[in-house]
């Protein structure tokens, strides 16, 4: 097969400092591929002005560089739909990879479309007015003119259904894996305990962690009150250290729900952490991975925290409580108090912290990038042979 794989639609989110996993997500996925089905041909379809996915590109792999392709969003939806289609069609493909949650919707190409984010039906302030109504009109358009959908959990599956109506026979759910580095990591003690932070972030204070860019379905500002009354009432010794890149809520935002609750001490804004291997380290230091977000597609952090022998305490709902499974404490992400209650009880109990910790490392090692590509090769395969 001659397979054209998109990194055009996600912009600059696959860049070196892009925001998310979409830049682990197609570089796990070409690299599967290649090892995978090394008697196909996989074109990547990418920018001039992109970071390279890879250090270095396997044989099969040819990269299609293009010139003109705006970084501005509202000039690329334009070249998405008019230039880029011309341009597949020269390079005569079985089928295309549309990564990123928009298909092109005038080519002939068959696409198999992986839906990255549905997001904006459940909180479109986090999108804007302009962009929520431009992806509420071209998602399921995408949808119509794809012969397959991909997203990454049953639960998010049946919120496409009802939001799009596609049909479930069209919608294949493909989960992640996880990054190489934290997938490589030696055993982790099962004897793991709560001790004294060796990360300079916290200046050896032990500490609770969070890793999410600060979009408003993330739920930082609940956290941060949680935190406070979690605090006060059982006077525990941890911060709360919040990695991720400053987005539609800004920190001074959050730095002030800090200040509102007696917390501005206690929380650390530690930004985005570059590379991948210093948010590994900090979960390995860390006593406890809190992730109180309101919607996912999935949920890399639990899996990742899972792995590095950090305990898990998540949302109750959707996509986090699909993926957490029972190796998680899962929480109310609406409840102050039920993020409180539950953060403490990990914190407070040291049979549930190595319960958890057993058991969030044998689940997060049972999602691979190697599973993935094997699944998403199946589904390219059925669309080429029909």
């Amino acid at each position: 097969m001659r397979i054209g794989i998109d990194n055009i639609s996600a912009g600059e989110a696959t860049g070196l400092q892009g925001p998310g996993g979409m830049r682990m997500y197609l570089q796990s996925l070409l690299a599967w591929f290649s090892k995978l089905a090394p008697q196909n041909e996989y074109l990547l379809f990418t920018s001039d002005w992109a970071d390279p996915l890879l250090d270095e590109y396997p044989p099969n792999v040819q990269v299609v560089k293009l010139a003109g392709v705006p970084k501005n969003r509202t000039a690329r939806i334009f070249y998405q739909q008019t230039a880029l289609p011309l341009t597949l069609a020269l390079h005569h493909l079985d089928v295309y990879f549309a990564t990123a949650t928009v298909a092109p919707l005038l080519s002939n190409t068959p696409i198999v479309l992986a839906v990255q984010f549905i997001q904006f039906y459940e909180s479109p302030e986090a999108y804007g007015k302009f962009r929520t109504a431009y992806l509420k009109m071209i998602l399921p358009l995408s949808l119509h003119k794809a012969r397959q959908a991909i997203i990454f959990t049953e639960s998010s599956k049946r919120d496409l259904i009802r939001w799009t109506g596609i049909s479930a026979a069209r919608v294949n759910v493909v989960p992640h894996g996880l990054a190489q580095d934290i997938e490589c990591l030696p055993d982790i003690p099962a004897n793991r305990s709560a001790s004294e932070s060796n990360l300079p972030l916290t200046n050896g204070r032990p500490y609770i962690i969070y890793v999410s860019a600060t979009y408003s379905y993330k739920n930082h500002a609940r956290l941060i009150r949680a935190f406070g009354q979690m605090k006060r009432r059982w006077n525990l010794p941890h911060v709360l250290l919040l990695v991720g890149s400053e987005v539609t809520v800004p920190y001074s935002e959050l730095r002030q729900v800090a200040e509102l609750v007696g917390m501005a001490d206690d929380v650390i804004f530690a930004g985005r952490l570059d590379p991948h291997e210093q948010v590994t380290e900090a979960y390995l230091n860390a006593d406890l991975a809190v992730i109180p977000t309101l919607y996912e597609t999935f949920g890399f952090p639990a899996l990742e925290a899972m792995a590095c022998g950090c305990p898990v305490v998540t949302s109750n709902c959707g996509s986090m409580a699909e993926v957490a499974g029972d190796a998680a404490i899962l929480v109310d992400p609406y409840d102050i108090e039920s993020i409180a209650e539950g953060m403490a009880q990990v914190l407070n109990d040291s049979e549930l912290r190595q319960l958890l910790i057993e058991r969030g490392r044998n689940h997060a090692l049972s999602f691979t990038w190697k599973q993935s590509a094997a699944l998403t090769l199946k589904v390219l395969d059925q669309v080429v042979q029909g």
